[in-house]
């Protein structure tokens, strides 16, 4: 499997992953990093 490990993942960043994995959905890996990236208005607090 490509991608992060969904086991460690937070009930959010899976939301995240299966939006992108979504191929009806917008959501690419853009959204990935700007949730991953503290001076990101849509950064997740873990």
């Amino acid at each position: 499997m490509n991608g992060p490990n969904t086991d460690d993942m937070s009930q959010e960043e899976l939301d995240i992953w299966s939006d992108i994995n979504n191929p009806n959905n917008d959501a690419d890996m853009d959204d990935w990093s700007d949730t991953h990236n503290p001076n990101n208005d849509n950064y997740i607090d873990d």
